[in-house]
């Protein structure tokens, strides 16, 4: 099934390939593969290694030299271009040297592209080493849209009757109670079961592999954080929770596991918008987990809390669009009265859009609270874009706008 993100075949540089594990990274590089094969490219020009592959374990650099070697014993290069796909690549330690080696010496006939299950793949020293020399393309869990072609359920065309819609809207239960994972949703059974596997088999690769800690005490951190989802949290208050729950850890150390966490693709923040970069980073953030399954499966009930559930599935969506809009930046806002808007959308210099979310069938259902709080921060931010995204409510009354979650998810 075809996804809504495709690697950058076109151009030379380097692609890297980054998101969750079990996300999609490894089908894309093969749906890349049968694209090239389709298109005429041969067999043999395509080369790809999985660096998680028990075959090839333990891993290490040797395996680049030895594809270079490879290419030029099976006299590849006699191919117009060669396809390189090379999957978990951070893996082996001190490929970004290898890999930048190899552009260099076969740019322009060596296409390569790497993916990995951390955040760290396109920072530090991939950043330094391959400046100029790489573009990302992001994999997340299949958006909402992408969840629907895999049930196979339309939603292109110009009129939906009153049973699409219906439809459309039993599917955005599923979708937020168990995630987009794409083995989840193409599963007939045992979704939870699923969900909650990949949820620890993260932990168990990504996470404690790196911490080199007691698992225990990192899946309570987990399930602390996918309780909290969307709650202003600071990592004092954080850390001073989980001592009260037995949970012994210092502000630091919670601080450093959880950015270990955020480069894994479990969990996101988002800082309080403020023009002061000093209060961004005292303010308490607000945590988001990277998936709406991990929020409603490793923390809260969907059936609880569904308004917080729907709030960490507009994060997801605009994390998403960030990943396709360098100058996007994400925060919430808040001031001294305790109004608090959900998101603030800022381009560049200016502050393009604000949004509230709220589990609201109806404008009765809508607390007057929120209303205030959207608008008081239009006035002090100078945006006149308002949107609330509600359950199953749509108006304009001039001044905000009200729309359904999910025909924001299907048509913004």
């Amino acid at each position: 099934m075809p996804r809504e993100i495709e690697p950058i075949l076109k151009i030379d540089l380097i692609n890297d390939i980054i998101g969750p594990r079990r996300a999609g990274k490894t089908y894309l590089m093969f749906l890349t593969i049968k694209k090239l094969l389709n298109s005429g490219v041969d067999k043999k020009a395509t080369i790809y290694l999985n660096f998680e592959d028990r075959r090839l374990l333990p891993s290490t650099p040797e395996y680049l030299n030895d594809l270079v070697e490879f290419v030029y014993a099976r006299r590849l290069l006699d191919h117009e271009r060669i396809f390189v796909f090379l999957d978990e690549i951070q893996r082996i330690e001190g490929w970004e040297s290898y890999i930048r080696s190899i552009y260099d010496e076969f740019k322009g006939k060596i296409k390569i592209f790497v993916s990995g299950s951390t955040s760290k793949l396109t920072e530090s020293e991939l950043s330094h080493l391959l400046t100029g020399r790489h573009l990302t393309t992001r994999v997340f869990p299949l958006g909402f849209g992408e969840f629907l072609r895999f049930k196979d359920v339309g939603y292109g065309g110009e009129y939906l009757t009153e049973s699409d819609t219906a439809t459309i809207k039993e599917m955005l239960r599923e979708y937020i109670s168990f995630g987009g994972f794409p083995e989840v949703v193409l599963s007939e059974s045992n979704k939870e079961y699923i969900a909650q596997t990949l949820f620890t088999d993260i932990i168990s690769r990504d996470v404690v592999s790196s911490i080199k800690k007691k698992r225990e005490v990192i899946e309570d951190l987990s399930y602390f954080l996918a309780s909290n989802i969307g709650k202003p949290i600071s990592f004092s208050k954080m850390c001073g929770m989980m001592n009260s729950r037995g949970v012994k850890i210092s502000v630091p150390t919670l601080e450093r596991y959880f950015f270990i966490m955020k480069d894994a693709f479990l969990f996101f923040d988002i800082r309080i918008f403020s023009y002061k970069v000093k209060d961004q980073l005292q303010y308490p953030r607000k945590i988001y987990a990277m998936d709406p399954g991990f929020a409603n499966l490793s923390g809260f009930k969907f059936s609880e809390d569904i308004g917080r559930s729907m709030e960490n599935l507009v994060a997801v969506e605009l994390l998403r669009m960030k990943s396709s809009s360098p100058l996007l930046e994400i925060y919430y806002w808040k001031d001294y009265r305790h109004r608090e808007v959900d998101f603030v959308l800022k381009n560049g210099l200016r502050i393009e859009q604000l949004i509230q979310v709220t589990y609201a069938g109806n404008r009765e259902d809508i607390a007057a609270r929120e209303i205030k709080a959207l608008v008081k921060a239009g006035e002090e931010l100078q945006c006149d874009d308002l949107l609330v995204i509600t359950w199953d409510y749509e108006s304009d009354d001039g001044t905000i706008r009200f729309l359904p979650l999910w025909k924001w998810l299907l048509y913004h």
